[in-house]
């Protein structure tokens, strides 16, 4: 008769540690491990728990006997010698001020510290050593915070949350207003796709532009005007005049819009007491804030997420589409500002 082999009976201390081990164990062999021995001493034997756990018969045997030997300690990994690491603490500062120099040239990057350190690194190790050090790779942004006021961007800020709040209590009406111009020649989104065959659009060199003047509301209200003719002064009053008709005339209602040379003009001021007439009252922006206005999100989302890529096919198929998209807002997509 063949005798099978199980752990001595385990104490409460260490079925405790067990089962805490094999539900929070950070790694997936101690999990497993843990998982062996509680089995074992609920009775499977060790072509039992082979089969349950997927793994050979000798490697289960030899998880039950480190148990009996040392305890938990048996069964956790010591930490192992490996390769010592070809960068010191010292390269990588050094490489942390080179990629502030040169943060777009990996080759560049690998040469200086060669030079400097005479270390042969490749690419892939700068890479790891980068991200390790907490940076990424992604795609350079234009901004234009370094040409603004910041004691004006805060102040405006502060103007804008006050408004909000009024919103919120029912005192007015709060939109925001800004142009933006769609074209089959637009940036097109990123897309998933099989690997080695991305997806792709027909190349324009030139293409017509519909432009769109929208307010947007957090509350999910949008009034729009679109023309295929270029944006001026006159197309921006007209705009404006064609809100102000729709809008409830005991309704109060504040517009955010930005300080383009079109919303500053002579012909545009004057405008500006007829419509405080209508009790509709303009706040201009603090200089290059374009994260201020809310609308900058819808026009980032129809572009690069709502518009199906059929959308650039024709012009005539792009008008449709962003025709949809503005007259379905918020039946069909929205905006969640909370």
């Amino acid at each position: 008769m063949v005798k099978r082999r199980f752990v001595a009976p385990l104490t409460e201390s260490e079925q405790q540690t067990l089962t805490s081990a094999y539900h929070h164990g950070e790694k997936r062999v101690l999990r497993r491990r843990a998982h062996a021995i509680l089995l074992s001493d609920q009775g499977h034997t060790i072509n039992q728990i082979s089969e349950i756990l997927q793994v050979r018969r000798d490697a289960v045997s030899r998880w039950l006997k480190q148990w009996e030997v040392s305890g938990r300690d048996g069964i956790i990994d010591k930490p192992r010698s490996g390769r010592p690491p070809i960068l010191d603490e010292h390269d990588h500062q050094r490489l942390k001020e080179l990629v502030a120099e040169q943060p777009h040239q990996i080759r560049s990057l690998q040469a200086r510290l060669q030079e400097e350190t005479g270390k042969t690194v490749s690419t892939v190790t700068l890479r790891r050593v980068l991200k390790k050090n907490h940076h990424s790779f992604k795609r350079i942004r234009h901004s234009l915070k370094a040409r603004r006021d910041e004691t004006d961007f805060r102040n405006t800020q502060g103007l804008l949350k006050a408004l909000q709040k009024r919103e919120d209590q029912g005192e007015h009406e709060l939109y925001y207003f800004d142009e933006s111009g769609f074209s089959q020649s637009s940036s097109v989104p990123y897309a998933w796709s099989p690997i080695g065959k991305p997806w792709e659009v027909t190349a324009y060199s030139y293409s017509r532009r519909l432009n769109v003047l929208g307010f947007l509301s957090r509350t999910g209200k949008l009034v729009y005007h679109t023309t295929t003719e270029s944006v001026t002064t006159e197309t921006v009053i007209e705009a404006f005049d064609q809100f102000v008709a729709q809008k409830d005339p005991d309704a109060f209602a504040v517009v955010v819009l930005d300080n383009a040379s079109m919303h500053r003009s002579k012909a545009f001021r004057h405008k500006i007491v007829e419509w405080m007439s209508h009790r509709v009252y303009l706040i201009y922006l603090s200089a290059y804030s374009p994260e201020l206005n809310l609308i900058e999100i819808l026009w980032r989302q129809m572009k690069y997420t709502w518009l199906p890529l059929t959308a650039y096919r024709s012009f005539d198929r792009l008008c449709d589409e962003v025709h949809r998209l503005l007259g379905g807002y918020r039946a069909n997509n929205a905006i969640n500002f909370e």
